[in-house]
């Protein structure tokens, strides 16, 4: 068992666990990274979704564990006169805008549910109009949001369809069949993968956004001295790779503490993927790309997955 005297207490299938392994403040960054996290205010608990097994599987990639595991004490019954919290209207409400609908996040405090809303990807809050903008298709929004423990007002109004599968292509007889599976990382054993959220300066009038492309240089901000520069005697580089396959180069990226390396393509397409993630910035010293803490490791993934490129421990 671990000594260590930082913990933090995290509710996982009706049991009580303690995350420990690290200082406070990296195993709560630790803890916010998982996906549908709630804190609940009133227990000082973070209530995670899924199966102990997986959020330990999440937490040893900062290198943290789960401790204990005792029963949660169920909590004690309400008194009959006391009044019902509202969820319908009158209640605590937060208004959102999901495309061209109008709806609003109900059943719960007003801060706890302003969190769950900070936590969708892609919102933005227009000021002007006092609502939350969120990207994205209605019946993803509305899972987040029930899995967090709150409802969508008005979801109930919109018919929601599940998108249907993908058909295989078919390959003419006599060409080469399809190429091998290709098993993508698994960071966080979610099924779903939320998209990129934008950095804070996205939404921050005050922070400032990242270097134009002609000051790139003045920021020290240059590809690893070690790798070779095309030269006029060269072959010309070919289409980014498609396949998902695993080629020679690779390019070590750090996001936070943990390091990880992109590959799946030449060293010239991803290093383009990757000057195209805001904040980044090359450490010199270390060869290696640094990536802004405020992103997740679920959001570098998808970003270099749709570029054709595979994410992976170093």
């Amino acid at each position: 068992m671990n000594e260590r005297r930082d913990r933090i207490r995290v509710h996982i299938e009706g049991k009580e666990y303690n995350v420990v392994g690290g200082g406070f403040q990296e195993m709560l960054a630790a803890v916010k990274q998982i996906t549908g996290r709630r804190f609940n205010g009133e227990t000082k608990v973070w209530q995670l979704p899924g199966t102990a097994e997986e959020i330990t599987n999440q937490l040893s990639i900062s290198n943290f564990e789960l401790e204990a595991g005792a029963a949660v004490a169920p909590a004690p019954a309400k008194s009959q006169t006391a009044p019902a919290v509202p969820t319908g209207p009158g209640g605590d409400r937060i208004r959102i805008v999901v495309g061209e609908h109008r709806l609003a996040v109900i059943g719960g405090q007003f801060r706890e549910m302003l969190e769950t809303v900070k936590g969708l990807p892609g919102r933005r809050f227009n000021g002007e109009a006092k609502v939350w903008e969120i990207s994205g298709e209605v019946g993803a929004i509305k899972g987040m949001i029930e899995a967090a423990g709150f409802q969508l007002e008005g979801a109930e109004k919109i018919a929601i369809t599940a998108p249907g599968k993908m058909e295989p292509p078919r390959f003419a007889q006599g060409q080469p069949g399809p190429p091998p599976s290709f098993e993508e990382p698994d960071f966080f054993g979610d099924d779903e993968v939320s998209p990129m959220e934008p950095p804070d300066w996205w939404d921050d009038d005050e922070m400032p956004a990242p270097l134009p492309v002609d000051e790139w240089d003045a920021a020290g901000d240059f590809p690893p001295l070690d790798e070779p520069l095309p030269f006029d005697n060269e072959p010309a580089p070919r289409a980014p790779s498609t396949s998902g396959r695993a080629e020679g180069d690779r390019i070590r990226v750090r996001l936070g503490e943990t390091s990880l390396v992109v590959s799946g393509g030449t060293f010239q397409e991803m290093l383009a993927a990757i000057k195209n993630i805001p904040g980044r910035r090359f450490n010199g010293q270390d060869k290696v790309w640094e990536l802004p803490d405020d992103l997740t490791l679920d959001s570098v993934d998808q970003a270099m997955r749709a570029a054709g490129f595979a994410v992976l421990p170093e």
